[in-house]
């Protein structure tokens, strides 16, 4: 009898094992990538508006702020925020208007760092040639998923090599390793600022990208990165009051 019992709580215990195994994975992933919740909008003033949230992901990448122009369900994106941003204003908005927003977090592994310090101003060069990197072979190795924890860090973009175009452009080439991403982003931290900026949205599987116009003789460092689009948070509206004037107070 207590062999039988001890054979009983045995299998109980690999039962449970395999049961919590078994679902380690999809809470893993909900977790990482959960949606933000709590959204609320305030009036800072008559035409500014404060958006506060809670975030829940674990793994985010960063958050659109998005608003609908038309207070219906079609959004555009105001702005991206670093990870764990919690609050943003949204400032200078036309009185008497209502506003609707949502925040949006992003996933996704990013590159390594390339990079680049401009010239003084003139007209754009060509690059050096010996700077450009050679072609690679067509791709034959299995991409991987963005989204999925199992496999996330597998799918960041490798190998970005960054080429200045005299005085002050640039050409970004790297490998695309992601199956599933929405697209890649291209972040960009100037010399002068400890944050990187999402400052382009490229398509899926972009593997190069030319870019003009940095500011002459500063340094810049760039990476890119494989994303996609997480559940939004709840919709948060307000409504403008009427126009400040300089000098009345906000009451």
């Amino acid at each position: 009898m207590k062999n039988f019992w001890h054979s009983l709580g045995l299998a109980l215990l690999v039962s449970v094992a395999t049961v919590l195994t078994g679902c380690s994975t999809p809470q893993s992933n909900e977790k990482a990538f959960a949606a933000p919740t709590q959204l609320t909008a305030t009036l800072a003033d008559p035409v500014d508006i404060d958006l506060t949230w809670k975030n829940n992901a674990t793994a985010a990448a960063g958050y659109f702020v998005e608003y609908s122009p038309d207070a219906n369900e079609e959004f555009v994106i105001i702005t991206a925020l670093p990870p764990n941003t919690t609050t943003y204003r949204h400032p200078h908005l036309l009185p008497r208007t209502r506003f609707v927003y949502r925040i949006v977090p992003f996933f996704g592994p990013a590159s390594n760092p390339a990079e680049i310090k401009t010239g003084k101003e003139g007209s754009s060069q060509a690059p050096n040639a010996s700077e450009i990197p050679a072609a690679s072979p067509p791709e034959t190795k299995i991409k991987k998923s963005v989204r999925s924890m199992k496999t996330f860090a597998a799918a960041a973009p490798t190998d970005l090599q960054a080429t200045l175009i005299p005085p002050a452009g640039v050409k970004l080439d790297w490998t695309d390793n992601a199956s599933d991403a929405d697209g890649y982003l291209l972040e960009i931290q100037p010399e002068w600022s400890r944050d990187f900026k999402v400052s382009a949205f490229l398509p899926p599987h972009s593997t190069t990208l030319t870019s003009y116009g940095f500011p002459f003789e500063a340094k810049f460092t760039l990476r890119v990165r494989a994303f996609f689009y997480g559940q939004p948070s709840n919709m948060a509206g307000q409504t403008t009051g009427d126009e400040m004037f300089p000098g009345a107070g906000f009451r």
